[in-house]
């Protein structure tokens, strides 16, 4: 009276499914190595993209204030400050670049330690300021005239 059906094999077996697992494992890893260099660039240019950014900050803040304003570079905790030059404790702009930041830098310094921009627009010095991740670095450079550039390094 009643005939049982016999279903056909539906699924996969265990060594088509590690073997997609592996396949798609090599895949990422081999993307992710290929990749990890071009985010790496990135950082660092876009460090050097809000530093210039910062500077004219600086510049326009001199003029607004008419008074002058200290540019720091603290190498040490990864940080440039933007502050008033004969009020040291009046600080505008603090922008931290290190480890844990978006940019996560292992290289920040800046030629002099420290520049004077006045509200007449210019510098009291040239400075260089270096910003680097893994070897890849890119440098902004602030003229007594006041010009910013982004250099790039070989």
């Amino acid at each position: 009276m009643f005939q049982l059906r016999s279903l056909p094999d539906q699924g996969y077996t265990l060594i088509e499914v590690v073997t997609t697992l592996v396949v798609a494992g090599i895949i990422t890893t081999v993307g992710v190595v290929a990749v990890r260099p071009a985010v790496e660039h990135a950082k660092v240019r876009a460090a050097a993209n809000v530093v210039a950014g910062d500077l004219q900050y600086a510049q326009a803040l001199a003029v607004r204030e008419r008074r002058p304003i200290s540019v720091v570079v603290d190498s040490a905790g990864m940080q440039l400050l933007i502050r008033d030059r004969d009020l040291v404790t009046k600080v505008y702009r603090t922008r931290v670049m290190g480890p844990g930041t978006d940019f996560s830098l292992d290289q920040l310094s800046m030629t002099g330690g420290s520049v004077q921009l006045f509200p007449n627009g210019v510098a009291g010095s040239t400075i260089t300021i270096t910003l680097g991740l893994n070897g890849f670095e890119r440098r902004v450079r602030l003229t007594r005239a006041g010009q910013i550039r982004i250099i790039r390094t070989p």
